[in-house]
């Protein structure tokens, strides 16, 4: 199939915008000519893109299933002009990484400051969040490497030999009123205030594999969020309990504001590798990335 930079441009540039009229805008031509650009795409491949309506338009379900193709082919263009700007000016390009909340602010920042010292071209792209998001970002190459919790790996995923440990606990404020009871189990705690990520979240899943190895129900979560700062506030200045690595609640512990709570069986060391893709081209940054890496693990 002909899909041409100016093509491939056109059909990610609508499908975020949602309208011709505005991506038209944006790529500073016509409306009708980004139109015939739209419809010639359709026609080469039989199918329509896009869902249209008086409003805009929006891709409909083959559109859907190109959009990651399209992207690929974008980023691996963009690796491949960010390696010739290499080649040409001697910098090392950009660092596409994704990495758990909990590791990355921990671990990324020294490995971050050596290379940008070595580089001061070198531009950090960085992406955080829970397996459930790097893994696609990775598969989807939004990313270039990625440090998550450990997980099957497929034919398009390569596991590194680079591994990071921390522990999760569960955890409340210096003063709260759970800490003069005693040795606890989480059966002690279970009509406290809880907070926690969503229910069916890679943490909030990991969290009840543990409690259901104790055989202990799992506690009312009264907040659910997606934000580390709202779970770390709740707990540090309104009496509200969680489970989180230590490595996420390292500077508030340092601060007096939150510490861990002994509670049976809920202190539990987790494991966190380093992913890559397993085909396509490996930029020279993320291989400079993970010598500096294995350098500081050692």
């Amino acid at each position: 199939m002909p899909f041409d930079d100016r093509t491939r441009d056109a059909f990610l540039i609508v499908a975020s915008h949602g309208s011709i009229g505005r991506a038209a805008e944006v790529l500073n031509m016509s409306q009708p000519t980004l139109s015939r650009m739209i419809k010639r795409l359709e026609m080469r491949l039989g199918v329509p893109l896009f869902d249209r309506f008086a409003s805009g338009v929006t891709l409909n379900v083959y559109g859907e299933a190109l959009l990651p193709f399209a992207n690929r082919i974008d980023l691996e263009s963009s690796h491949a002009r960010d390696e010739i700007e290499r080649l040409r000016t001697g910098s090392l390009g950009v660092l596409r990484i994704g990495s758990a909340v909990s590791v990355g602010a921990h671990l990324l920042p020294p490995i971050f400051h050596r290379m940008v010292i070595e580089n001061p071209n070198l531009r950090i792209e960085m992406l955080e969040g829970v397996q459930d998001t790097l893994e696609p970002a990775l598969l989807n190459r939004q990313v270039d490497i990625i440090i998550a919790t450990e997980m099957p790996v497929n034919e398009d995923m390569l596991r590194l030999d680079l591994t990071f440990s921390d522990y999760g606990s569960v955890i409340a404020s210096p003063h709260h009123p759970v800490r003069a009871r005693g040795p606890l189990t989480v059966a002690d705690l279970k009509d406290e205030l809880w907070t926690m990520p969503p229910q069916g979240s890679q943490p909030r899943r990991g969290f009840e594999r543990i409690l259901a190895e104790l055989g202990i129900s799992p506690p009312r979560i009264a907040v659910e969020t997606w934000s580390t700062s709202m779970m770390k506030a709740l707990v540090a200045d309104s009496g509200f309990l969680s489970w989180l690595p230590d490595t996420v609640y390292k500077v508030e512990e340092k601060a007096g504001l939150i510490t861990d709570l002994e509670v049976a069986g809920m202190t539990v060391p987790r494991r966190m590798v380093m992913y890559r893709r397993s085909r396509g081209l490996v930029p020279p940054v993320v291989t400079r990335f993970l010598e500096i890496a294995r350098t500081m693990a050692n």
